[in-house]
């Protein structure tokens, strides 16, 4: 069997139409779009094709001298024109930096200043509370001292107050004995008076008796 034969035109347009379907174009693809043919001859046609439509390419993209030139030198005098605008951009960008910075160190310095103030504000309010604190402890270890000898003052006040209570118990049982020894002798005064009573009684009985 004879391979087919593809004219130039219908090699390209299939390597058109494999490109349109955003696909790389190679000998196999241009085989299968026209179903048949031999894949060097078609990859040749296909190359020497591309490479006619760049030549062609470049030659419309060439300016004549005159218009190249005048289009250069626009070139040029729009790029010094942005350049200056880059630079002036640059430049006072850079000034606003540069005040930005010198604002934010500013108030990082009275930040910094006030920061120390209030440190030393409450350095000199620590020493204070630690110095009375102090007052205080020295106070409470004088009320404790206080307190022990109150205490002991106490102590000693209850016993001389038993001592005391003792003493008074044993008076009052002396002054017991003395009551009872007093009525004892009362009694014994009393029992001596009723029997010389008696005896004199009894005397003057004896005496009438006789004189009869």
């Amino acid at each position: 069997m004879r391979p087919a034969n593809f004219t130039d035109d219908m090699i390209i347009e299939a390597g058109k139409r494999i490109q349109d379907r955003e696909k790389k174009v190679t000998g196999y693809g241009l085989r299968n779009e026209l179903g048949g043919g031999d894949q060097k001859r078609l990859m040749a046609v296909w190359k020497n094709f591309t490479a006619r439509d760049t030549e062609e390419e470049r030659i419309d993209s060439e300016l004549p001298v005159e218009l190249e030139e005048a289009l250069s030198a626009a070139t040029q005098t729009l790029f010094n024109q942005l350049r200056s605008m880059a630079l002036n951009f640059h430049q006072t960008a850079t000034k606003t930096a540069d005040r930005q910075v010198a604002e934010v160190l500013r108030q990082l310095k009275e930040l910094e200043e006030q920061t120390e103030a209030e440190l030393k504000d409450a350095g000199v309010i620590i020493e204070k509370l630690e110095s009375e604190k102090l007052e205080v402890e020295q106070h409470l270890v004088q009320s404790q001292r206080k307190l022990d000898e109150a205490r002991k003052d106490a102590e000693r006040h209850e016993k001389k107050a038993f001592q005391l209570e003792t003493k008074l118990k044993e008076m009052k049982g002396v002054e017991d004995l003395i009551k009872r020894l007093e009525a004892l002798e009362e009694k014994a005064a009393s029992g001596a008076l009723e029997g010389l009573s008696r005896l004199r009684q009894d005397e003057s009985v004896d005496s009438g008796t006789n004189h009869s």
